[in-house]
């Protein structure tokens, strides 16, 4: 990589120019014989009649993408192994307003990560999703996978090779290309409804298209519209989520029922925990209860000490699960011959989804705990009161809404100079979120509340919850209209932008060897991203919670229960070209059917992190037409994104483990985008092999390798506390752990950083047989992925940390597991093994299917036993099944199909986690038992 840039666009722009003259001086041959079609694959921009599967590549066309019963993008995307656990998911309820949350899904090829897979729509790329949320506890970005219709799906391919010298940056795992329908004849409706057994969750979708040539056939248009419906699933219709206390949950291992790891009910309940300078910590509790110290009157008492375990707040009975979703996606194209030689292309894209979801009401942070005046209306204590933990669910449960849209605009043109294939577009895509969550506190109205000496204004805070019901409820609400006064709506408004320009030529012929045609293909391409993040005034820092009892600024933050995060925007503007050449090296000689050579080139110019050229070389050698060889080694790039880069001051709270003060606790972390990161760096190396024996059968098995250097990171927070543990036992202290005068940490300061080298390994495996017989016809297909390798390199002082685990040091517990660095093989989310198979029978107007989709085990790595060794998790088998039939006879159900199906026909439970509700909702489905009835009729 060079950063300076010049050297770089030096060699980039000879290379190109060469290639260019070359074209121009190539013998000139007879114009393209229009009768032959010249078609554009993944993994090249050379157009060819014939092109050989020179790289690993899975389509999933219309027919298989029906057969998976998908309703959404998120769970199309569930039936490639070959995609990783998807972080972004409906399911997710970690980060609340300062997450990615609505009609969002991720893609994430290999499990590299979210961020490492370029998406493409019709060969270019799409815009970002707005949100983001953290992995690794850095900010990644993604392309949002249900702003796509299913049933407007064409096909799906999936390149599963390094693919930055083709295509550019980010396509770190492989590019993933989503074709939309484009020639479409006549017109169709559909409706498809289905229903979640056992639940109050169900699906209804309702989709048309239609295409018309006009013009004398030189004008063709496609249109298609798509509904869709849910109503989502409360955390309460499952067993595995209808608490947050899993510790005698059935299907956990013998070793870890009763391990109160597996209790995640939160310790800020309507109970409340406070502090005196006479009494020091206590909390309030029915005076039935044993260890009252002072009576309060109305059946309740205060007892010193923090809350019993039996007193914990359980919020399951207040969450959704599954949102609310209304969606509508409209997709147009255009394609208009201006002549023999030129065609115009458009396409118009527009989506929108609306979600809705409950959640629990939140509790202070840390580093919101505030103080009550001796003289509030409602403080019996006669002096000075510190709130440390305490939830308002007396004022109802939060109301989220988050309303998505983007639109995309294409134009270009394309056409044919002599055996030149060329095309140039243009296209503006936009994507909004807003974000918007009603019923929030707003921390200052509440410590006025709380702090009035007036009996109209004042808020009880020590009036307890409900004493025949410990964890949940309040059954001592104050009145509404002082809970008026500090209810309030937050809004959160995101915002990304791609404009994007490209010019690119191909010949597929430019000039002949010995033993065939090369092929070429180049072009440039001009983008610009943008990115923008702003943030309600009572979040953003600009209205800081401040005690006015002490003076102190407490947060940047004024909601209770969520970190500051100030507004950020960025923009950058991306220039590069491209060079590719596809050669035969041998053509039927000796021990070589064909030997063909792929060479590609490809440089980029980033205006805020520096430059890079990047090669591709591929070989494809088949010595028989039963067998090809192919193998590929390129180079990769992906720069930072731009919240990596810009964000400012971010601070989130989540539960860390002390080793100072041998408890867990709520504790702030303040991380800092950089502009000094650089960008990561990568190798990726295939070898396979495609077999096919007699007609019809094709195995493949390819092998592949990616190395990664620089990879963009932070120093996990718990990392942070076990080194200041270690340093304290040898006399100093992390400089990075900040902590007040009872030793309990203020905040943790982090930035993001390059890290060390990461490895990642694994196999591919995919067998295609297709029978015909005098019965009916057979269709088989398997797809598999295994994971052999993934490793990080740890920082130093991971490393360090590690070490003195190893060596048995007390001041870092071996309990305690340093996550993000080592062997991450099966951990979180890293089976070794993905599956997917599907078999296929058609006979007259009969269709018969069932698929089969596998998930190996894996380790939950946040609960572990007192030797260190961590949750398992079982391996997950779905099998599903439909039966269609279509009807051709004259009359209203001339062309009409029905399809009955049932997905997860054994109705196979997640497997049980420590997660928010209870299972890996990044791997694993809460759907259960699944019924679906599709109705099709074209015109």
């Amino acid at each position: 990589m060079n950063n300076k840039g010049k050297p770089a666009f030096q060699l980039s722009t000879m290379a190109f120019a060469v290639l260019t003259c070359l074209s121009v001086n190539a013998e000139e041959q007879t114009k393209n014989d229009k009768d032959i079609e010249r078609v554009e694959v993944l993994g090249s921009n050379i157009k060819r009649a014939q092109v050989a599967d020179t790289l690993p590549i899975t389509v999933m066309n219309s027919d298989d993408i029906a057969a998976t019963g998908a309703a959404t993008g998120e769970e199309l995307l569930r039936s490639i192994p070959q995609i990783g656990e998807m972080a972004f998911n409906n399911e997710r309820a970690i980060g609340g307003v300062n997450d990615a949350r609505g009609d969002v899904s991720s893609i994430n090829l290999r499990g590299l990560g979210t961020g490492n897979t370029l998406t493409l729509l019709n060969g270019r790329r799409l815009v970002l999703h707005p949100g983001t949320q953290t992995e690794n506890f850095v900010p990644v970005s993604t392309v949002n996978a249900n702003t796509l219709p299913v049933s407007g799906l064409k096909r799906v391919e999936v390149l599963r090779d390094g693919a930055a010298a083709i295509y550019g940056s980010d396509a770190v795992a492989g590019v993933v290309n989503y074709v939309l329908k484009d020639d479409y004849e006549g017109s169709g409706i559909s409706v498809n409804h289905g229903s979640s057994e056992g639940t109050a969750l169900s699906q209804t979708s309702l989709s048309g298209a239609t295409g018309l040539a006009f013009n004398e056939d030189k004008t063709h248009l496609t249109l298609s519209l798509s509904l869709y419906d849910r109503k989502g699933m409360p955390a309460s219709d499952r067993d595995y989520s209808a608490s947050q206390d899993r510790r005698e949950y059935s299907t956990l291992p013998e070793e870890y029922i009763g391990d109160t790891q597996l209790d995640n009910r939160s310790t800020s309940t309507p109970w409340g925990e406070f502090s005196t300078s006479s009494l020091k910590t206590f909390h309030i509790q029915p005076n039935t209860m044993s260890g009252c110290v002072v009576e309060l009157g109305d059946g309740l008492c205060a007892d010193k000490g923090s809350l019993s375990r039996d007193m914990r707040y359980d919020s399951a009975n207040e969450q959704s699960m599954t949102s609310d979703v209304q969606r509508a996606n409209f997709y147009g194209y255009l394609n208009h011959e201006l002549d023999d030689d030129l065609t115009l292309f458009s396409e118009a894209i527009y989506y929108q989804a609306e979600t809705r979801r409950l959640r629990e009401q939140s509790g202070n942070l840390t580093a919101q705990r505030f103080t009550i005046s001796p003289d509030a209306y409602y403080n019996p204590f006669g002096e000075m009161v510190t709130v440390r933990r305490y939830r308002p669910i007396d004022s109802g449960q939060r109301n989220i809404q988050v309303k998505d849209t983007s639109f995309r605009l294409l134009t270009g043109l394309s056409g044919y100079y002599q055996d030149w294939d060329w095309e140039s577009a243009v296209l503006y895509s936009e994507a909004k979120t807003h974000d918007k969550a009603r019923n929030r506190v707003d921390a200052n109205a509440f410590f006025a509340a709380v702090n009035s000496t007036e009996a109209a204004t004042a808020y009880n805070i020590f009036n307890g919850g409900d004493p025949s019901n410990l964890n949940s409820g309040d059954a001592t609400a104050n009145l509404q209209s002082v809970i008026d006064q500090f209810s309030v709506t937050i809004d959160r408004e995101s915002k990304t932008s791609l404009a994007l320009a490209d010019f690119k030529v191909s010949n597929a012929a430019l000039f002949d060897l010995i033993d065939g045609e090369v092929g070429m293909a180049s072009g440039a391409e001009f983008r610009r991203e943008t990115y923008a993040d702003n943030r309600d005034p009572l979040l953003n820092g600009s209205q800081p919670f401040i005690d006015t009892n002490t003076g102190n600024v407490l947060s940047g933050s004024s909601v209770l229960g969520s970190s500051e995060t100030p507004d950020s925007d960025g923009s950058r503007n991306v220039f590069s070209a491209y060079v590719e050449l596809v050669a035969p090296l041998l053509s039927d000689r000796m021990l070589a059917k064909s030997l063909e050579i792929q060479l590609a080139a490809r440089y980029e110019n980033f205006s805020d992190v520096g430059s890079v050229t990047k090669p591709k070389v591929a070989l494809s050698w088949m010595p028989s037409d039963w067998l090809q060889v192919r193998a590929a080694y390129a180079e990769g790039f992906r720069a930072p994104n731009l919240p990596q880069v810009v964000e400012q001051g971010i601070s989130r709270s989540n539960t860390r483990y002390d080793p100072v003060t041998d408890s867990s606790y709520g504790i702030t972390e303040i991380r800092g985008g950089n502009k000094n990161l650089k960008p990561e760096d990568d190798t990726n190396t295939s070898f396979g092999l495609v077999l096919m024996p007699f007609n019809d059968l094709t195995i493949t098995a390819d092998w592949w390798q990616i190395e990664q250097d620089g990879v963009v990171g932070i120093l996990n927070s718990q990392t942070h506390l076990m080194y200041d543990s270690l340093l304290r036992s040898q006399g100093s202290s992390n400089p990075d752990v900040i902590r007040g005068e009872d030793n309990e940490v203020i905040h943790v300061n982090n930035q993001y950083n390059n890290l060390n080298p990461r490895e990642i390994e694994g196999v591919d495996f995919s067998v295609f047989y297709d029978l015909k017989t005098e019965f009916g016809n057979f269709d088989f297909k398997l797809n598999a992925a295994r994971l052999i390798r993934f490793e990080q390199e740890p920082d130093a002082i991971t490393a360090e940390v590690i070490a003195a685990q190893e060596a048995g040091n007390p001041a870092v517990p071996e309990s305690v597991v340093i996550t993000g660095a080592g062997d991450l093989m099966k951990q979180n989310g890293r089976p070794e093994w993905r599956a997917y198979a599907s078999l296929r029978f058609k006979r007259d107007q009969w269709s018969l299917g069932t698929t089969a989709n596998y998930v190996s085990d894996f380790y939950d790595t946040s609960t572990t036993t007192s030797e260190g060794e961590p949750l398992p998790i079982d391996s997950f088998t779905t099998i599903n099944a439909y039966a269609d039939y279509r009807f051709e006879q004259s009359g209203w159900f001339s062309d009409t199909r029905i399809r009955l199906g049932v997905r997860n026909i054994n109705d196979k439970k997640p497997p049980i986690a420590d997660e928010s509700f209870g299972y890996f909702s990044s791997v694993h489905s809460n759907r259960g038992r699944y019924y679906y009835l599709d109705f099709s009729k074209s015109f």
